[in-house]
């Protein structure tokens, strides 16, 4: 820990009020948990840090105060150690972003930044057909009609579901979807997932009985346990519908599910033309060098916000931002970071981890969360690939409600196990907030810290960048979950999150590291990050009550 972060530390514990962290009131029920164990030589992912972006453009820029509150580490500070700022495309407004990227340096904070859009003469308008929503998927496998030689199966590995459904005749096989529910009438986006170890197969398409489209051709995809995706759009009515594939002499292919969403058409999208993807690269170098020369050395910078989701801003297909990628990110003067899809969608960064060129020029793994479940935080293929890169998570606010306010408790919880999921599950490096000052986030309109805020806090002040996760047990027992860092000098960091109505009894023991001093620091209902009276350490750990509906921070030294 340096000095600035010991003193910032020290004042901050002087100031805040000491509380009974662990007084359980007579009447309160305690749960008992299975210990938690900490083994500290045990390392996962380096911490780079925690933070939130601002956008002078579209909100105003954080106030000298509000600076000192997001990246200050003392009492009543937020100890955010990263800043994401905008790439504008008018060269006259790149001044504006400077005054908070300086302080937030000066914190020792890092910065990177993320354009929405190109310079207006590097852009064109095109018609862009795409899905719109979730929408609904089904298995191939179940609730299904199987005929003519069609045949569910398990022998290939990484399907969905139970299983997935072959086609064992070349021609007549045929599997129907019997209940595909509707809501409106109009052309629909039908994303198959199938594998195909060679060739190309050929099926027809019938919906409700009646032929949609002929020979839909299914393209190798190396092997039966390659999966990929392939999108047909076919109209369909109201209600309830049937959607059958048959085999028309060809074979066809191993198909997993159907995913059906609306299909829309966007006349009016915008992107950046093929032939100024080198001035683009240039551009980016220019807002590099342009804060370079302001007092602002970036960490990195990006290629494009949100890329798949760019209703308001600049849109790139897969192809395009490999292209880029492979092609023109080599030229550009500093880390890259690519390609922050919106809903972490692996099919936007599945092509830079399979390429090597454009690998080679991808320094950071970005993503959003948005919409992102829990069980889509792991990246297999990053962990095969991704070696000598980083992951982050670069933008996202939770719950993702902006009506809400960030002081709504327990709802502000849900920020603590969201990150916790960040860390453990995803293997994130960062963990950076939407906008920093805004109603429902770290900071409040009126320049103070929210719940939300208080919920990052634990992680942001106590785990700093370059702490390293370890193993611990992540869910001691139903509703609880626990994730832990290692810093300088052997010092650990526990931060337990209890999202249960009632008070649980919790065991820490820390392996491979001595513990001599266990503080600690509490959110819940009514405290906001108060200090706890100092814990007994017996054995090489300690043991808690960790209040209802809480989120406490433990700091054992050695």
């Amino acid at each position: 820990m340096n000095s600035l972060i010991k003193k910032s530390l020290c004042t901050m514990l002087a100031a805040v009020t000491a509380l009974p962290l662990f007084y359980v009131p007579a009447s309160s029920n305690v749960m008992a948990a299975n210990d938690v164990v900490v083994n500290a030589s045990s390392t996962k992912q380096l911490i780079r840090g925690f933070g939130g972006m601002t956008h002078s453009g579209w909100i105003g820029d954080l106030t000298a105060a509000e600076r000192e509150t997001a990246f200050g580490n003392g009492a009543d500070q937020l100890g955010f150690s990263v800043l994401r700022i905008p790439i504008d495309e008018n060269k006259n407004n790149w001044q504006r972003e400077v005054a908070t990227a300086k302080k937030a340096i000066e914190h020792g904070a890092i910065v990177f930044a993320s354009p929405w859009n190109p310079p207006s003469d590097m852009t064109e308008i095109f018609t862009l057909n795409m899905s719109s929503g979730g929408g609904s998927t089904y298995e191939a496998e179940s609730t299904t009609t199987l005929s003519g030689g069609a045949a569910a199966a398990t022998a290939f590995t990484g399907y969905t579901g139970t299983g997935y459904v072959s086609f064992q005749n070349a021609s007549g096989a045929a599997v129907q979807f019997n209940t595909i529910l509707i809501g409106s009438t109009g052309t629909k986006n039908i994303k198959i997932r199938y594998s195909q170890p060679s060739g190309t197969s050929n099926v027809d398409v019938y919906v409700n009985g009646s032929l949609a489209l002929s020979s839909v051709a299914f393209e190798a995809t190396g092997s039966g346990s390659t999966w990929k995706d392939k999108s047909i759009q076919v109209p369909m009515v109201n209600g309830t519908s049937t959607l059958k594939f048959v085999t028309t002499g060809t074979g066809g292919p191993n198909i997993d599910n159907i995913n059906v969403t609306a299909f829309v058409q966007d006349t009016q999208a915008k992107r950046l033309k093929y032939d100024k993807y080198e001035a683009y690269a240039e551009y980016l170098n220019e807002f590099d060098t342009f804060m370079k020369n302001n007092g602002v050395n970036l960490y990195a910078i990006s290629v494009q916000n949100e890329p798949d989701y760019a209703h308001d801003w600049t849109w790139w297909s897969p192809e395009e931002m490999l292209r880029f990628m492979k092609e023109n990110a080599g030229s550009i003067n500093n880390r890259v970071i690519a390609p922050e899809s919106f809903s972490y969608v692996k099919t936007m960064s599945d092509p830079l981890l399979n390429d090597p060129q454009a690998l080679a020029n991808m320094d950071i793994l970005g993503a959003h969360t948005y919409g992102t479940q829990y069980s889509d935080f792991p990246y297999p293929l990053f962990e095969q690939k991704g070696a000598g890169k980083e992951l982050w998570m670069t933008e996202v606010y939770y719950p993702n409600s902006e009506t809400d306010s960030a002081d709504r408790w327990p709802e502000a919880l849900g920020v603590a196990e969201h990150m916790y999921n960040a860390m453990v599950e995803g293997n994130f490096q960062t963990y950076v907030w939407w906008y920093i000052r805004r109603h429902y986030g770290p900071i409040k309109e009126d320049g103070t810290i929210s719940k939300r805020g208080y919920s990052m806090a634990h992680y942001s002040k106590f785990v700093r960048p370059g702490d390293v996760r370890v193993d611990a047990t992540k869910n001691p027992v139903n509703g609880v979950y626990v994730s832990a860092y290692k810093g300088e000098n052997n010092k650990i960091v526990i931060v337990a999150i209890n999202k249960n109505t009632s008070v649980v009894n919790q065991r820490f023991t820390v392996q491979n590291a001595a513990a001599s001093s266990v503080s600690s620091w509490i959110t819940d209902s009514t405290r906001n990050l108060a200090a706890g009276s100092p814990l007994q350490v017996s054995g090489n750990g300690f043991t808690a009550n960790l209040p209802a509906q809480s989120v406490t921070t433990f700091v054992v030294q050695p």
